[in-house]
């Protein structure tokens, strides 16, 4: 990404700045100390769904228990209002940047605005590789979440030799288009055939479980004996997919999600198709993103890596009565 020059970068910011905006602090706060109040801006696209509502909630709430100056800007997946709102910040003098669940794709005008103004930005769950875009990005292992869960599928259909999976993604979501992928490659490297031959694409994950409720429904009724399982690559398309087989009387058929939301530990309990979720542990994720905030904000302290992954956990009917939703 080419870098504009700081003179030309921070003229521009002027003008936007002249729009004004509700809820920021006024510029010249200093990390490392200073006198002025630390002051982030914190954003994320889909704060529609549950769990990137939760944490970025859990995020304002931390920040402004620390004493900082918080802001939250949201969007359903607007880019360019994303871009837009974090220039104007920028322009009006933040001390630091919040990404969460970013699409790095997607952010290269609020990027490069705060490279110009020497803005930090902190980053979880913003890419499955480093990226110097983030001081910061705190995520979790998407071959991992793909391993275990395609491995749960080839465990309960003796194999996947053979074997017919559904899978659907959300590519807009770099995590989501990950693991997806990966899964993909895995089940055909298994033997698995992928149903209707390639990733079933949802549009947007507030209507996720009516997308691949419908997805599901429809591909049974042409092919009645054609499917084996489905991998979904967050939990609430995976209960849409688990409604379609309840309704088609397949209970046969094996499901697989990822976040360990209320919806799907309900349904794992009920040893049906819903097989398995992953845990993201996302607090996790945000507590070690916070320490080094706080080191930033006490000393102007940089950390020292610029990208950090975690690990997860399979949840399944075994060890379900112990896990906490994480929504």
């Amino acid at each position: 990404m080419m870098r504009t020059s700081r003179t030309a970068a921070l003229a521009a910011l002027g003008l936007v700045g002249a729009l004004g905006l509700a809820g920021c602090s006024d510029a010249g706060a200093s990390p490392g100390g200073g006198d002025d109040t630390f002051t982030v801006a914190a954003f994320t696209a889909g704060y529609g769904t549950p769990v990137g509502k939760s944490i970025l909630d859990q995020f304002v709430q931390e920040g402004r228990d620390r004493g900082w100056d918080v802001t939250l800007y949201t969007s359903d997946f607007d880019y360019d209002k994303i871009n837009s709102d974090l220039q104007t910040a920028i322009s009006q003098g933040v001390d630091a940047i919040f990404a969460g669940y970013p699409d790095p794709r997607q952010i290269g005008p609020l990027v490069s605005a705060a490279k110009a103004a020497d803005i930090p930005i902190f980053s979880i769950d913003g890419g499955v590789e480093p990226n110097d875009d983030f001081v910061l990005d705190v995520t979790t292992k998407q071959q991992q979440i793909a391993e275990l869960t395609v491995e749960a599928l080839g465990e309960a259909m003796g194999g996947l030799e053979g074997k017919d999976v559904m899978v659907i993604g959300h590519d807009p979501h770099v995590g989501i288009m990950t693991r997806s992928g990966m899964a993909e490659d895995l089940l055909r490297d298994a033997g698995a055939n992928i149903a209707g031959g390639s990733i079933r694409q949802v549009l947007a994950p507030a209507t996720s479980q009516e997308e691949t409720l419908k997805f599901v429904t429809d591909y049974l009724q042409a092919n009645p004996d054609g499917l084996d399982g489905v991998w979904t690559g967050w939990d609430h398309a995976a209960v849409g997919a688990v409604q379609a087989i309840r309704e088609a009387g397949r209970d046969d058929i094996y499901v697989t999600g990822v976040d360990a939301i209320g919806l799907a530990l309900d349904e794992i309990k009920k040893d049906g198709p819903f097989l398995a979720t992953v845990i993201q542990p996302w607090p996790d994720v945000l507590a070690e993103l916070l320490s080094h905030m706080e080191a930033y904000a006490a000393s102007g302290e940089l950390p020292s890596t610029n990208f950090i992954e975690t690990d997860v956990e399979l949840v399944t009917i075994d060890n379900v009565d112990q896990v906490e939703p994480t929504d």
